[in-house]
């Protein structure tokens, strides 16, 4: 896959300073026909807030822009939030299996696995911060 094809999503700049553009985006979904959008949590419909480093003082609020990530960037980021947990509690259940744990004794230690992961992310949030880098540019 291409590392420089880019994801890019329209918002309206909610405010600035500090050299961070807050920028509120609306989430479209590609399934808007689907009778289960309502229950999907990937591509929900509500706002979201991104921080977008930038020095050049060009934005204001009220201005619609586009932001863009790349797309290996992209996948990084569904690595880290949906694959890497789902391995983590999948190969720690079948391990638990293996030691003949009881099954709910195994699903529960298995998602428990998840709270020091989360941890982890959390406390490595502005190294990964400054790995996910978005741009922004003036729409008209």
């Amino acid at each position: 896959m291409n590392p420089s094809v880019c994801i890019e999503q329209t918002g309206i700049v909610e405010g600035s300073g500090d050299g961070v553009v807050h920028v509120k985006i609306f989430p479209v979904s590609a399934c808007s026909d689907c009778h289960s959008k309502a229950s999907c949590s990937l591509f929900g419909n509500t706002e979201r807030i991104i921080d977008v480093t930038n020095n050049t003082g060009e934005f204001r609020r009220g201005d619609r822009v586009g932001i863009t990530i790349t797309q290996s960037m992209g996948n990084k980021a569904i690595a880290f939030g949906y694959f890497v947990p789902f391995l983590l509690v999948l190969l720690t259940l079948i391990a638990l299996t293996v030691f003949r744990l009881k099954e709910w004794q195994a699903g529960l230690i298995a998602i428990s696995t998840l709270i020091p992961y989360y941890i982890i992310l959390y406390f490595f949030r502005t190294k990964l911060g400054k790995t996910f880098t978005f741009t922004l540019k003036k729409l008209e």
